[in-house]
């Protein structure tokens, strides 16, 4: 009672000094004086604070500051555990197009949407695979004997984990006009032998409504029959873009599979296990048409617990996924197109001054 009495005081104190016009008096000289106005150049001056304060997130080195702020607080803040089930959930990241991200047609610029992205599947990636980046962790008191079974971690291998991207591709929508907030919702879409995909969505904020927050269960949930139509969905979307990521120990590459095992995000397969999905529909080589023992067939898995989150549902959402990351994966033949100008080239031009 004290302590909160003691709250209520020190607020009406605090409120007191601030209504009082010889302090705002003040304080609004104090404030006007710190930017230099009136000294030759204030003007200038106070133009340059409002046009950095409008393109905060274009200025130096905070592209940085908030890919390291990802990172940091999903493996060391977050509080919540990430049960394996959320394994292709999304996360969403929130921003908006400053002045200087757009072009010369006044919306955002398409090379801009990369930067962006970044941040997306930064707080995507790092929350899946945290557990794994805990266990090679020195902080965490890893060492070197404790490394035998971690990620890719092989006797004699050496070098910490490095995670790479390996490429991207965007596909545009709709133009995102300058200062318009959006939505970047990345998930996982699958992974092969080498590659982990991830998908990023932008779209027009408040759209989506999740009917649950896995990492955040305090957030408020969809309202039972708000469905939003797949034609508002679709509506809703800016562009999308697919991304490949490779982790690598030293010179091994790490296999995916071997990660998320790492990770604690999916089960170690079965002895015996083989996926049967698509020959449960008469398909020869099991396409992710099928249907899987776990009666998947093909859908988004829901939230699931214990022994239902096995490899018939986590095969059938990685093989549908793969559909679509194995023709962004076949575009790895187009470096061939290079020749070095065996058949002559049109010209060549410096870029500024060199």
């Amino acid at each position: 009672m004290a302590h909160a009495l003691s709250i209520i005081v020190a607020g009406a104190s605090i409120a007191a000094v601030a209504t009082d016009p010889a302090y705002c008096k003040n304080s609004l000289l104090a404030l006007v004086r710190a930017t230099g106005y009136g000294a030759p150049g204030g003007l200038w001056r106070i133009a340059a604070i409002l046009l950095a304060l409008a393109n905060l997130k274009n200025l130096p080195f905070v592209w940085h500051i908030r890919i390291f702020r990802a990172m940091i607080y999903h493996i060391y803040f977050q509080p919540t555990p990430i049960p394996p089930h959320a394994l292709f959930q999304p996360v969403i990241t929130s921003t908006h197009t400053s002045l200087l991200e757009t072009d010369y047609n006044l919306h955002k610029s398409n090379s801009t949407y990369f930067s962006d992205m970044d941040i997306s599947r930064t707080h995507l990636f790092t929350a899946i695979i945290r557990n794994g980046i805990k266990k090679n962790s020195r902080l965490y008191g890893a060492k070197k004997s404790q490394l035998n079974g971690a990620i890719g971690a092989t006797e004699g291998t050496r070098g910490g984990h490095i995670i790479a991207l390996g490429g991207i591709c965007c596909n545009f929508k709709k133009e995102i006009l300058p200062y318009k907030k959006y939505e970047m919702w990345t998930r996982l879409l699958c992974w092969d032998r080498k590659w982990f995909y991830l998908i990023t969505h932008l779209v027009k904020p408040g759209v989506g409504k999740p009917e649950s927050w896995t990492l955040q269960p305090w957030r408020k949930t969809r309202r039972p029959g708000k469905d939003v139509s797949e034609e508002e969905l679709l509506k809703s979307v800016y562009a999308t873009g697919i991304a490949k990521y490779v982790i690598k120990r030293g010179r091994i590459t790490v296999p995916p599979e071997q990660a998320l095992i790492d990770a604690d995000m999916i089960p170690v397969k079965p002895d015996g296990w083989v996926w049967r999905g698509g020959e449960a529909n008469g398909e020869a080589n099991g396409e992710a048409n099928g249907e899987a023992n776990g009666h998947a067939n093909g859908v988004l898995p829901k939230p699931v617990e214990g022994t239902g989150w096995n490899w018939d549902i986590i095969e059938a959402e990685r093989l549908r996924g793969l559909k679509i990351a194995g023709k962004f994966a076949e575009m790895d033949d187009m470096h061939s197109f290079f020749d070095g100008g065996k058949n002559g080239a049109l010209g060549e031009y410096p870029d500024l001054l060199f």
